[in-house]
């Protein structure tokens, strides 16, 4: 069953549109949203070239050419006018349509320019991007429309408070927004850094794109300031179905970011009602993504292992960073960051010596002197389980909450 975007485009003969003046005119026609994203594109005649098939093989443009297309003011023009990208970016000559409704500018409207296009061409350009304009401005407030409904409904089935859930999972059946008896999981994505793009306007449009209405799988979402939560409720076999959908997201808001996501999922709930529980999982993992880069950008709460239960704690209390602890103490010594990483990796080896080094990449006897000043720092012994416990837990316990030792990173996998 196709999504509710599609639906509407398709009944808006958008893509028909774009089709019938390229026919018309013989020559090749693109419509780009306005961040030079590709909405729709004609067959070619023979005019295209190297930008303009890569554009259409990877619905956009290379970021350094978006930005200088964006800055020969384009967005400033009031008609059809003529755009001269620099030569060595490899595009051809071009006539830039503003594609505009209600003083809302929704995208562009390109033709390639071989210096044949003549004025009733132009007038014809105009008049195909008032066309396009109106159809794109129904789409928005339809899009706007249907986020904003289920923006709410993500919003209360992840609350803590149970009567809102409950009114919420009802809404979303009656509504037949999501599949009966389907399965759910929640994702949290984020921006891995700062970034010069907006990061609520990318989540509200990745979010306005993504959020289906009356499919197998649901995807509903919720674009927060800093971050985006995805519900998918679904009945599919496949464990890693909610996961794959996910990751496209989270790839779609590092597009419009410019910067890297990082992006946490929970586990996969047999009923919408444990929305909130995918959701606290999430919001788990998604810290495990910043806190330990080795584990990926992308982490499920089933792959934390021991995080998963160390992550119940509250980081308030557990922060290990009191210079009378045991880690306190080893941070605050020198080279702590290197001790600390040994410690960890001798812990997580079980105590062998032999993987230790050949992890750390240092000699044996490297590897004892390092130990030993461990010990006459934290005043643990390594030979005593309890003592040996403690510490592992401290060092896990600082990772995750990303406070307490500056814990060296040496790439190891958990």
């Amino acid at each position: 069953m196709p999504s509710g975007v599609e639906s509407l485009s398709k009944s808006e003969n958008l893509q028909e549109l774009i089709d019938s003046f390229a026919e018309r005119l013989q020559r090749s026609v693109a419509l780009d949203d306005p961040s030079l994203s590709l909405i729709a594109a004609s067959r070619h005649f023979g005019d295209e070239d190297t930008v303009r098939v890569q554009s259409v093989l990877g619905r956009g443009v290379a970021p350094d050419l978006q930005a200088t297309v964006l800055s020969l003011g384009i967005a400033d023009l009031d008609g059809p006018g003529r755009i001269a990208p620099p030569a060595d970016l490899g595009a051809k000559p071009r006539i830039c349509a503003p594609v505009r409704c209600a003083g809302v500018l929704l995208g562009y409207l390109w033709l390639i320019d071989d210096g044949l296009v003549g004025d009733d061409e132009l007038r014809d350009t105009a008049i195909v991007a008032d066309q396009a304009g109106m159809m794109l401005y129904r789409r928005e407030l339809f899009l706007q429309r249907k986020q904003t409904r289920c923006s709410s409904l993500v919003r209360d089935l992840i609350s803590a408070d149970e009567p809102t859930r409950g009114a919420a999972e009802l809404e979303a059946l009656d509504e037949e927004l999501v599949p009966p008896h389907a399965k759910v999981s929640v994702g949290v994505v984020r921006p891995a850094a700062p970034s010069e793009q907006s990061g609520d306007s990318a989540f509200l449009t990745v979010a306005q794109r993504a959020t289906s209405m009356s499919t197998d799988p649901a995807v509903l979402c919720l674009p927060r300031p800093q971050e985006l939560v995805v519900l998918v409720a679904h009945t599919h076999e496949d464990p890693d179905h909610p996961i794959a959908v996910t990751r496209r997201l989270s790839a779609a808001v590092a597009d419009r970011l410019g910067v890297g996501t990082i992006t946490g999922i929970g586990r996969q709930w047999a009923h919408l009602k444990d929305a909130h529980r995918a959701y606290q999982e999430a919001l788990v993992a998604v810290r495990a993504a910043r806190f330990l880069p080795a584990m990926g950008d992308l982490v499920t709460w089933d792959s934390l292992g021991v995080y998963a239960l160390l992550a119940k704690l509250d980081p308030e209390e557990i922060a290990p960073g009191a210079e009378s602890s045991p880690l306190g103490r080893l941070a605050a010594s020198k080279n702590g960051d290197v001790l600390a990483s040994t410690a960890e990796t001798y812990l997580d080896l079980a105590g062998s010596i032999q993987r230790s080094a050949e992890a750390l990449h240092v000699h044996r006897a490297t590897l004892y002197q390092r130990l030993a000043r461990i010990e006459a720092v934290t005043g643990l012994d390594l030979d005593d389980g309890g003592d040996r416990l403690t510490l592992h837990l401290a060092l896990k316990l600082a990772r995750l909450t990303g406070a307490g030792v500056p814990l060296a990173s040496d790439g190891r996998q958990m």
